[in-house]
């Protein structure tokens, strides 16, 4: 049975109210949390609300009761909690935050799904709006660059036979539009970064990747590019392990500033401590999309948003500057 604390009835010997029975309130008030698992838990105490706010569980739009509250509301509407849901001074440019390496995390697949479903669904029609407009611009991208790249392609099909002329077209085009959809993408990752942490999102963000950044994103999509084609032309399964480690470089230079490089190596040497947890949730990503390329393609418009969502939550939870080490 859950505890309850009542004290607001009590008064001293003079009939006047107990002012200590205000404090004793504040601290013996517990509150039930609905997780993204849509679960309820608690009781819990206020301390253990912050608690789970700093290590990424909870943030401004999870859904909370005070004992004396007869339905839910988002935590961002408890003023008690606006400390611990206020955004944390981000770390210097171009270094990776104090502690990263010497902390665990723990990857919840399903956990990044439910609450990104839960973000979309809040913020549904912004979300998909601006995930559609972002999408358009790619699609649109692709086809210029597919205008350079056919005719080459064509001619080699119709020849048999490898043209040197249409390998290094081919080459030269994916070298010069993968920088444009980093830069794309990682405004999209910014903008749903800042609803996660109950900020302010707006058009703006989901094309920041202009900006400060955008020279270092270049870089990172050129090296990165280079390096996994590099490692699946010498056998796929390196090209593989370097995708999947260099997940998060893009999230990193984009939300903490930091130089491509060591953007690369804090996403290796995190992903390394649970690669396969990793790659098994890339798995769930990539089928989540292709999920909505089969509901005659209007479902990827859903679906990608939960999918970069999740990625999102679960960038979060690996890279919490609040991250503590598991017992």
């Amino acid at each position: 049975m859950w505890s309850r604390y009542r004290n607001h009835n009590r008064r001293n010997s003079v009939g006047i109210p107990d002012p200590t029975n205000e404090t004793q309130d504040k601290i013996m008030s517990t509150y039930v949390i609905i997780g993204g698992d849509q679960k309820e838990y608690g009781p819990i105490t206020s301390d253990d609300v912050c608690k789970w706010i700093a290590e990424g569980r909870l943030n401004a739009q999870s859904l909370a009761k005070a004992e004396s509250d007869a339905e839910f509301r988002p935590l961002s509407a408890f003023p008690e909690f606006a400390g611990a849901l206020a955004p944390a001074a981000p770390p210097a440019p171009g270094t990776p935050s104090a502690g990263w390496l010497e902390h665990d995390y723990d990857l919840d697949i399903g956990g990044c799904i439910s609450r990104s479903w839960e973000l979309v669904k809040n913020n549904f029609w912004p979300v998909v709006g601006i995930n559609t407009l972002v999408v358009l611009i790619l699609g649109a991208i692709n086809q210029v660059f597919g205008l350079i790249t056919r005719p080459a392609i064509n001619n080699m099909v119709a020849k048999h036979q490898v043209s040197p002329g249409g390998i290094f077209i081919i080459f030269l085009t994916i070298m010069i539009s993968c920088p444009i959809y980093t830069v794309l993408m990682a405004g999209l990752f910014k903008y749903f970064l800042k609803l996660i942490r109950g900020e302010s999102a707006g058009v703006g963000d989901a094309f920041s990747g202009f900006g400060p950044v955008t020279g270092q994103l270049i870089l990172l999509s050129l090296v990165m590019n280079i390096l996994m084609i590099i490692g699946c032309v010498l056998c796929v399964i390196p090209g593989i392990y370097l995708a999947v480690a260099w997940l998060f470089a893009m999230p990193l230079v984009i939300d903490r500033q930091m130089n491509f490089w060591d953007a690369m190596e804090s996403s290796r040497k995190m992903v390394n401590k649970h690669w396969f947890l990793v790659f098994a949730f890339l798995l769930v990503y990539t089928l989540l999309s292709l999920a909505g390329l089969i509901a005659c393609c209007v479902g990827v418009f859903v679906t990608l948003p939960i999918g970069l969502g999740a990625l999102m939550y679960a960038y979060e939870t690996i890279f919490s500057r609040a991250a503590a080490p598991r017992s």
